[in-house]
């Protein structure tokens, strides 16, 4: 049976495996755990987490989860939330409801908005679609234009409580439910390290890693 990594496979048929290299890149050429990243790259990811004007709510459903999981970085406390569109059973809407926005925290702008074309080249969800539909759970891939490497999988669920939905990607070369990612700058230009967090799926407990620059 393929590794988690495999994109021809059924994701809820899956057994966890090697976790292929899943680096976050903001040029396409570089990786950050072998290699320098460009300044043109760095200064993209600093300023796209930049609010760069008024921009439209983003439109959230009743049955929604919001943040799935989001990227955030050191100088302030804005951040880019990935949500996905759930219907009442809790299962996907459309073949393409993982949506992402900007969540801020910091006073002067709409909590919410929708990202502008800056923003997109970063965090834009470059490609989705639904896996597997099962009663159970539903599997959603999605990659994101910052992690072009990177294979994500949404697991949404219908529990006694309502819609949960969980990001499935390596930490540590073991499969985890990652719920933040954050970037530590060393000055706006430099990024200095990436975390990413969440659960362990098979024992719950925290995981974190972090890749240098």
């Amino acid at each position: 049976m393929r590794s988690l990594d495999s994109s021809d496979d059924d994701p809820l048929a899956l057994t966890p495996g090697p976790a292929r290299c899943w680096s976050l890149r903001l040029c396409h050429a570089e990786r950050v755990r072998r290699a320098p990243l460009h300044v043109g790259c760095l200064l993209s990811l600093g300023l796209a987490l930049i609010p760069t004007g008024a921009h439209a709510d983003p439109s959230f459903g009743a049955h929604d989860v919001r943040t799935v999981f989001h990227i955030a970085k050191s100088d302030d406390r804005n951040r880019v939330d990935y949500g996905i569109h759930l219907d009442a059973q809790c299962r996907p809407i459309g073949e393409a409801p993982i949506y992402a926005y900007w969540h801020r925290f910091e006073p002067g702008a709409p909590r919410y908005g929708d990202l502008n074309l800056f923003d997109r080249q970063v965090y834009a969800i470059t490609w989705q679609s639904v896996r597997t539909r099962d009663p159970n759970g539903t599997w959603t891939e999605m990659r994101v234009a910052a992690l072009p490497n990177l294979r994500i999988l949404v697991l949404t669920q219908r529990t006694a409580t309502g819609c949960i939905a969980r990001a499935r990607i390596p930490v540590n070369s073991r499969p985890a439910y990652v719920d933040r990612v954050f970037v530590q700058l060393a000055n706006p230009f430099t990024i200095e390290h990436v975390t990413f967090r969440g659960l362990d799926v098979e024992t719950s407990a925290p995981v974190s890693e972090r890749r240098a620059r």
